[in-house]
């Protein structure tokens, strides 16, 4: 998925850049922000990223590794549920709605075809499989894309807002989980 080759430099120009970008968004972080933060020159951010919009795309798929093998592991519906929803909660510290609206500055039809790949192949496919399965199986009903979509947009509801209810991430994603299958009913 990621082009650039791993050492200590670029995995601190990823993560810093990665913390920099979901504060501040695409437009709000300069170049110069992110060497600053990472104590490096300009010269070697550009060796491993070559601008702003690649390291943008290897952070936000770097991001998007892994998530297909948490939803794809075994486990009830709710289980594998609450797992995503844990996994999603943990991963961003803003809404990634608000990382999705920043792909509009990427200019890059590679770029943007990696990303949609990315997003597609790790997040929406396999929850969509997943939804599928369940519809298949008779323990939900409805149109697997809604509901994928649905479920993905009650978890980004709620990133970086566990400590508002009260939650840990693990506790919010297990009440996430519970009430998109159950609903408000009374137990």
């Amino acid at each position: 998925m990621s082009e650039y080759s791993p050492n200590p430099n670029a995995e601190r120009i990823l993560q810093d850049g990665w913390e920099l970008f979901q504060q501040k968004g695409y437009k709000g972080v300069s170049i110069d922000a992110i060497c600053a933060r990472c104590g490096i020159t300009k010269p070697t951010l550009y060796y491993y990223f070559h601008n702003k919009e690649n390291l943008f795309v290897e952070v936000l798929l770097r991001r998007l590794q892994g998530f297909r093998l948490v939803i794809e592991q075994d486990g009830s519906l709710e289980v594998r549920l609450a797992r995503i929803a844990e996994v999603i909660l943990e991963s961003f510290q803003s809404e990634y709605s608000f990382l999705v609206r920043d792909l509009e500055h990427i200019h890059d039809p590679v770029n943007s075809g990696r990303i949609r790949e990315a997003f597609s192949g790790e997040l929406f496919l396999p929850i969509t499989r997943l939804m599928q399965s369940a519809v298949v199986s008779r323990q939900i009903s409805g149109n697997p894309r809604f509901l994928a979509l649905l479920y993905m947009g009650m978890v980004e509801s709620y990133i970086a807002r566990a400590n508002e209810f009260g939650f840990d991430n693990a506790s919010l994603a297990q009440q996430l989980a519970t009430f998109f299958l159950k609903g408000a009913q009374s137990t």
